[in-house]
């Protein structure tokens, strides 16, 4: 039997026509059902939120620690990059 927590669940969705002809279209090029296509998408947004927000605790967690680089030296370095003097990354 299996567990719980791998057992698909289903979900409803609604989404406008241009996006579901969107999905159906990428199914039909991938051989694949439109659900796989759609729990892919689900997958891939899920797993960016999730990286994003922990990034941003780390710096949260840095900034309450004091560890901040000056904007005027980020400015510098941005304002260098691609140039022959180019500056190290600030830290």
């Amino acid at each position: 039997m299996q567990d719980l927590l791998t057992k698909p669940t289903p979900v409803s969705v609604r989404l406008p026509a241009d996006v579901t002809a969107q999905v159906t279209a990428l199914a039909a090029a991938l051989d694949r059902p439109k659900s796989w296509v759609i729990e892919q998408a689900v997958k891939d947004y899920v797993a960016l939120q999730s990286w994003q927000l922990a990034a941003i605790d780390v710096g949260i967690a840095q900034a309450d620690a004091g560890k901040l680089v000056a904007h005027e030296d980020v400015a510098a370095w941005a304002r260098s990059l691609g140039k022959p003097d180019e500056l190290p990354l600030p830290e």
